[in-house]
């Protein structure tokens, strides 16, 4: 994922889709996904690893970022093979995968206060989803963003920061330099 900057036109897009529930699009138009895995890292046999391979094609055909999340409560799995990076829950917790994969992207989700958006981003998160990324649904997504909060974070600091809506065409004022959007 690369940063915004003053010559965009708007902030990049990201598209979210849920393992075994989003169909596969025969094309992305975003710069990274993050693919929501709601049964551990997919690394399994059988269908969840057929899906996240056909996921993983699709994004390198795209020149598409992939990161997996792990949405399951206390499900912070390595990431799969051949993904560019993972969403982290607990990046005090993920301080070892940081060390251990330094070339992977590290998404921080759950920042819900100016402390845990600090903490991520001295810990070394490449960006900070504001939202709740584990809910089902784009609604709750959303009713877990702090908009005052991401808005402070984008005026002041330099890691970039990520904000679900539910188009591409949204652009929220204080000028995200991502918005992500669940595919259908």
């Amino acid at each position: 994922m690369s940063r915004h900057d003053d010559a965009d036109q708007g902030p990049q897009l990201v598209h979210i889709a849920t393992l075994g529930s989003t169909a596969l699009p025969d094309r992305l138009d975003g710069v990274a996904l993050i693919l929501r895995m709601p049964s551990g890292n997919g690394a399994g046999a059988g269908a969840d690893h057929a899906a996240l391979s056909d996921w993983i094609r699709l994004c390198r055909n795209e020149d598409c970022a992939i990161i997996t999340a792990s949405v399951t409560d206390g499900n912070e799995d390595l990431p799969p093979n051949g993904v560019d990076g993972f969403v982290s829950f607990d990046m005090q917790g993920d301080m070892a995968m940081r060390e251990d994969f330094p070339e992977m992207q590290i998404i921080a989700a759950n920042v819900s206060s100016r402390h845990l958006a600090m903490q991520a981003g001295d810990l070394g998160a490449d960006a900070l989803f504001f939202g709740d990324l584990r809910a089902g649904t784009l609604d709750g997504m959303q009713a877990a963003t702090d908009h005052d909060l991401a808005e402070w974070w984008v005026e002041i600091m330099e890691v970039p920061c990520i904000i679900p809506v539910a188009s591409a065409a949204e652009d929220p004022d204080y000028a995200p330099e991502f918005i992500a959007v669940p595919l259908p």
